[in-house]
């Protein structure tokens, strides 16, 4: 069987879990193939994901949480998917790395996208990640295993499609709370985004945080520039930066995911597969 994982991952752990189940599919006898869609040649040409999807027999999308929902390009190109002609012939299943706090709607919402497409679904797994600023290894022995894990249930279930009604009820949020929030997510997280800066004094035009930028809110004139309309602070740029020309106040983020925690609460069990 051909396999293709597209993910968006700009803080790495995403990626990380894709080469984990890479292994885990190659291991097992099938063929599998990462597809970056932050990579300017992937975020910029979906003609070229499209042509991947014809070849595929299973795809599996990877995004990390973002607003109670997939990262944003993601959700941009199941709509060219959406908004694409081809009647697709792979069945999907979806992961997703988070903090533990929610994973909101990401998966309910990405179920009923794809039933309009007639995309049926193999299953689902969400595995908890550190914040890109916390310097904690990923994947754990722990972590790693489960991830290996969510594949190998899904090969011993033969690839098996999940009826409709039993995927909506298995991907329904966890909490009253998320379904309460969520229409209120995206301006709240607006406002609370952090100033990122960049040190023109510092900065020596490499280009490094512009290739790396998952949404390209970033160019180049003396120094790097940041279109505030384009991007989603995701903060990978303070981490893409060695020579630390871009800031942004991160301490503030704990105290974020504090608030989150009283306003929202960890997810039980964080990480899970469903089947």
């Amino acid at each position: 069987m051909n396999f293709k994982l597209i993910y968006i991952s700009p803080n790495g752990s995403t990626r990380k879990t894709s080469e984990v189940l890479k292994t885990a599919i190659e291991k097992n006898g099938h063929t599998a193939e990462l597809l970056d869609l932050g990579l300017g040649t992937n975020r910029n040409n979906y003609d070229i994901i499209f042509n991947k999807l014809k070849e595929a027999d299973v795809v599996g999308f990877g995004s990390p949480a973002y607003h109670m929902d997939l990262l944003e390009p993601m959700q941009r190109l199941f709509e060219e998917m959406l908004l694409n002609p081809e009647v697709y012939h792979f069945k999907a299943f979806l992961y997703l790395n988070y903090a533990g706090i929610t994973s909101g709607k990401a998966f309910l919402n990405t179920a009923k996208l794809f039933a309009a497409m007639d995309i049926p679904i193999i299953g689902g797994m969400k595995v908890v990640s550190p914040h890109f600023h916390h310097q904690e290894p990923f994947p754990t022995a722990i972590s790693e295993s489960f991830i290996q894990s969510f594949y190998y249930q899904m090969q011993s279930n033969a690839f098996a499609s999940i009826k409709s009604e039993r995927l909506y009820d298995m991907f329904s949020h966890q909490k009253i709370r998320v379904k309460l929030l969520y229409p209120l997510v995206h301006d709240f997280s607006k406002k609370r985004a952090l100033t990122i800066t960049i040190l023109s004094e510092q900065c020596v035009s490499c280009g490094k945080c512009k290739r790396e930028c998952p949404v390209g809110a970033i160019s180049l004139d003396d120094t790097a520039v940041i279109d505030l309309e384009k991007c989603i602070h995701c903060y990978h740029c303070l981490t893409a930066c060695k020579l630390k020309a871009i800031e942004a106040p991160i301490e503030k983020l704990d105290q974020m995911i504090r608030i989150n925690k009283l306003i929202i609460g960890m997810e039980k069990p964080q990480n899970y597969i469903y089947m």
